[in-house]
């Protein structure tokens, strides 16, 4: 049985140089703390507009054009271990329209799965959207 109990941030994209969480550092050293540079471009460079270009590839680019929630694991003292991200993009009145999975492996790999309706339509609660495994996990 592999049960692991860990901790996950919900960072909004917008706010993000503006939170001030108690032992949270953002691109600075705290118990614990995000880096942009284990993200996106990996980089360092602002992640909205990387994420914008992504959706703009997808043509959904229109419809997320609302809050942008990335859920990570935080680093711990330094220390980073994030199999994977979940950028949940939403529109201006608040539904959710595409989420994207950044996924990395042990070796050193990532690939994104971009998870939306055909045709754009708000993903629902109960909804389930499948993408085709890429690489080994």
């Amino acid at each position: 049985r592999f049960v692991y109990p860990c901790a996950f941030l919900r960072l909004p994209l917008s706010r993000i140089d503006d939170l001030k969480v108690p032992l949270l550092g953002i691109e600075r050293a705290n118990f614990f703390s995000f880096r942009r540079r284990d993200h996106g471009a990996r980089d360092g460079s602002a992640l909205l507009p990387w994420l914008q270009r992504v959706l703009d590839t997808h043509g959904l680019r229109a419809v997320c054009d609302g809050e942008v929630v990335l859920q990570t694991m935080p680093r711990v003292f330094g220390y980073v271990f994030n199999p994977v991200s979940f950028w949940f993009c939403h529109d201006k009145s608040g539904a959710l329209r595409a989420v994207l999975a950044e996924v990395r492996n042990t070796f050193g790999d990532h690939h994104n799965y971009l998870l939306a309706h055909a045709d754009s339509r708000q993903i629902g609660d109960d909804e389930v959207i499948e993408r085709q495994k890429v690489f080994h996990v």
